[in-house]
């Protein structure tokens, strides 16, 4: 099973390609978890075709990871810092999704896994421009899923919980929800490994939490 992964460089990837026989990625950074690494110089769409035509092999699996948090409000809404997070959070992971596949990267009957997160379930404070970014997200894949069901490749979310990093930290700081606690790592990775050797999952939203 040949995996590649989108935003290599994030934590959560790292923990779980350790866990992978064979996984590629595209990431701002080398690492040696990695059979091979893109360089990518940064998530313009220039940027990204240009790494993606560099790819010629062909995977059971596309995991894009992209994503990043920030402590955000309606009542001092942004439209800079609005369009920052929709970028990020949701129009990078469609980008590299729709390219990869056009560019046949993805074998038949394979999956693109977009990582999302419980705040696109909720509507909890502080969460705002990082809620709905991820919630378009989660909607598009189905879309997206219904779009490629005739070209034989499966479309989900992997929709994960608070984990215990940078970003996870930072939310759990404003206090946001009291009733949340950390994933804990080899829960999350067993889940998702479950979910890559699954030939037939698609258009699901595979939601991993843990509430107290």
């Amino acid at each position: 099973m040949k995996n590649l992964f989108i935003g290599g460089s994030s934590e959560i990837a790292k923990n779980i390609a350790k866990k992978l026989y064979f996984t590629d990625c595209v990431s701002r950074k080398n690492s040696n978890i990695y059979n091979k690494c893109f360089k990518i110089k940064n998530y313009k769409i220039q940027e990204i075709k240009k790494t993606i035509k560099s790819i010629t092999k062909t995977y059971d699996n596309i995991l894009i990871f992209n994503g990043e948090y920030q402590y955000s409000s309606l009542n001092s809404f942004s439209v800079k810092e609005f369009d920052k997070s929709l970028y990020i959070n949701f129009k990078v992971p469609i980008i590299f999704a729709t390219e990869l596949i056009n560019n046949e990267n993805l074998k038949k009957n394979g999956s693109v896994y977009f990582f999302s997160s419980v705040a696109a379930h909720t509507s909890e404070k502080g969460n705002a421009y990082y809620s709905i970014a991820k919630n378009a997200l989660n909607f598009a894949s189905k879309i997206f899923s219904n779009e490629q069901k005739e070209r034989n490749y499966r479309i989900n979310v992997i929709s994960l919980g608070l984990i215990d990093n940078i970003m996870g930290k930072s939310t759990l700081a404003f206090k946001i929800n009291n009733n949340v606690k950390f994933l804990k790592k080899k829960s999350y990775i067993d889940k998702i490994k479950e979910c890559l050797k699954n030939k037939k999952v698609n258009q699901k939203i595979i939601l991993i939490k843990w509430y107290k």
